[in-house]
């Protein structure tokens, strides 16, 4: 089981939402998507998850990493139908950094 204060992880949900609907907020409206919760996770046995987009052909692919107040959430999406789409991002407390582009 992962520990991470639920404030920290919150934050870094929050985060990730935005992302989500930066990069996908169209179809997400359009569909009426739930956005994931991450608590699951931390007690998740598969250390990786999958969430669709609906319209978008692709999806984010994310877990999270490290442990406290100092743990991540590393993220990976992209479009079957938009080659170079993948992006890869690092979420923290303190934001959303872009750590990769164009592969997929």
């Amino acid at each position: 089981m992962i520990q991470i204060p639920d404030e920290t992880l919150l934050i870094i949900q929050r985060h990730f939402h935005s992302l989500i609907l930066k990069r996908a907020g169209a179809f997400i409206e359009e569909h009426n998507t739930a956005l994931p919760e991450l608590a699951p996770l931390l007690t998740s046995q598969e250390r990786q998850t999958w969430f669709p987009i609906p319209g978008m052909y692709g999806g984010f692919n994310y877990w999270l990493e490290g442990e406290g107040e100092q743990s991540r959430l590393v993220t990976e999406s992209w479009s079957r139908v938009a080659e170079g789409s993948g992006q890869r991002h690092e979420i923290t407390v303190d934001g959303t950094r872009l750590v990769e582009v164009g592969f997929v």
